[in-house]
């Protein structure tokens, strides 16, 4: 083939592949707005997907087991949440840590189920994209322990901090309770105690003077504790 017609032939291909391109990019378009119509999409859901497409997620309200989530405005559930996380991983899958998008995780919660709570810890500790957390207006009980897992933990100038021993409450014979009095003891130990003193500068003996009391604290408190990394001073940092 002559130099002259392989030129043209690349013009061709060339202009045929960025026809193809456009007719994708329109057959897309065309798509989406058939499926907005289908499910007649409010403002609010748009801005939802908007929200998750931007790696943006939210906890807001007690956490709960999926058969008692009440899907309220904004929220997800603790698998929902997991789910998106492992998405975000398999989209950045190739990609050094360093050089991925992180996942905001925005919170808002005074806590809840621990074994719920510690499911969506193990996924943000595995996570090889970084989670970003961010309190929005309180962080207790399992949302203290959720938040203090972030890569990088933001919190807004006047939200709260919440550590304790939570609340047990158990059904059935008195052997019963004992034994899940015994596995809450031991989870505490084995498992709460040291995520703790592993994320934060909370000493042990710290720690174990407050544990059984509600230990509250502010920004600044959170500051000095290791809790948080740092206190916003404007949105547009967190966005």
């Amino acid at each position: 083939m002559s130099k002259k017609n392989k030129q043209v032939t690349q013009r061709v291909n060339s202009s045929q592949e960025e026809k193809s391109a456009t007719n994708d990019s329109k057959k897309r378009q065309k798509n989406e707005e058939k499926i907005n119509r289908n499910v007649n999409l409010t403002p609010y859901d748009v801005l939802f997907l908007e929200d998750l497409e931007n790696r943006r997620l939210c906890l807001f309200g007690e956490i709960n087991t999926d058969d008692e989530y009440d899907g309220e405005a904004g929220n997800s559930s603790m698998s929902e949440l997991i789910m998106h996380i492992m998405r975000y991983n398999r989209e950045d899958k190739g990609i050094k840590p360093k050089d991925r998008k992180p996942i905001m995780l925005y919170i808002n919660s005074p806590g809840g189920d621990v074994i719920e709570g510690f499911a969506l810890v193990s996924a943000i500790e595995t996570s090889r994209t970084p989670v970003y957390t961010v309190n929005i207006g309180q962080w207790s009980s399992m949302a203290f322990l959720i938040g203090i897992t972030g890569k990088k933990r933001f919190s807004l100038p006047h939200s709260i901090f919440l550590l304790h021993d939570g609340t047990t409450f158990a059904i059935g014979s008195s052997t019963k309770v004992q034994d899940k009095a015994d596995f809450n003891k031991r989870y505490e130990k084995e498992i709460t105690r040291k995520h703790v003193l592993t994320h934060t500068k909370i000493s042990r003996k710290i720690y174990e003077k407050n544990l059984r009391k509600e230990f509250y604290m502010l920004t600044d408190d959170a500051l000095e504790l290791g809790v948080i990394d740092e206190v916003i001073k404007s949105l547009d940092e967190i966005l």
